[in-house]
């Protein structure tokens, strides 16, 4: 998990408040809430936005937690006499070129139309386009009718943001990054559960600022939301995909490393 990093308390604060900002424009943590924020219609549905960041930050926080127990048993897998193993570090060779190679491949989904084109017979019946709001914009997918189930009721709201939380799960690498990092930092327990729920908090504040925007401009802010979502959707993928990449970059610079120590085509001897 750790990777054989130590940094400083200004270095480590400095690459978990990175790490925190990257998670902070996830599809979860900053998307939902802006679709959350362009349905609400009164103070109650932004208090229901605000409720579902503060269930997210608390799952991430539990998961985290977890994670965090168990880091000692991870970072002696990742430290210990396992990872000098051969047929292991080919293995994570090949992953980490998979990942490397995939994250190119990941943003080459063809990009859906923020509109719906109509035609429609002007009264002289010559043929005219009109560009007409989809009811749902094609960016929420799926989503746009699990928000509007959820507005309704708090366990509503509440179950929106575990399902969110349970959907990044496997995109949460820097998260895990994070919690790696202080697993390796030899700071107190009690120090790095602080910080960990201080991450939880950074995370969700750049969402709380969107709500309170809203709160202070009612909807003359709804046209950028609006772009803004849309141009987030698109965005926490291409971030995704810079992650992945990275990630499996240091893992196959790492088995290199140990596999081809003297090579003279190897890079990273």
């Amino acid at each position: 998990m750790t990777f054989g990093i130590t940094l400083g308390t200004t270095g480590l604060l400095l690459s978990l408040g990175i790490l925190a900002l990257i998670d902070s424009t996830s599809i979860g943590t900053l998307v939902i809430p802006i679709w959350l924020v362009l349905r609400a219609r009164d103070g109650a549905a932004l208090r229901s936005a605000v409720f579902y960041l503060m269930v997210l930050a608390g799952f991430y926080l539990t998961i985290g937690l977890l994670i965090l127990m168990g880091a000692s048993w991870l970072d002696a897998f990742f430290t210990g006499e396992i990872l000098e193993i051969p047929a292991l570090r080919w293995a994570l060779l090949v992953l980490g070129l998979c990942m490397f190679i995939g994250s190119f491949a990941m943003n080459r989904k063809p990009k859906q139309a923020i509109q719906q084109t109509v035609t429609a017979t002007s009264p002289a019946g010559s043929g005219t386009t009109i560009n007409v709001p989809s009811p749902t914009p094609p960016a929420q997918g799926r989503w746009g009718s699990r928000l509007d189930k959820a507005m309704g009721t708090k366990r509503g709201v509440a179950l929106l943001g575990i399902t969110a939380g349970l959907l990044e799960l496997p995109t949460m690498l820097p998260y895990l990054g994070a919690i790696g990092l202080l697993a390796s930092s030899g700071k107190p327990v009690s120090i790095q559960v602080s910080l960990l729920v201080l991450y939880a908090l950074v995370m969700i504040v750049p969402a709380l600022v969107v709500i309170g925007a809203r709160a202070v401009a009612g909807q003359r802010l709804s046209k950028l939301f609006d772009k803004l979502s849309d141009w987030l959707a698109k965005a926490s993928g291409e971030t995704l995909a810079w992650v992945v990449g990275i990630m499996g970059f240091l893992l196959l610079r790492s088995s290199l490393s140990f596999l081809f120590p003297y090579a003279a085509w190897n890079p990273f001897k």
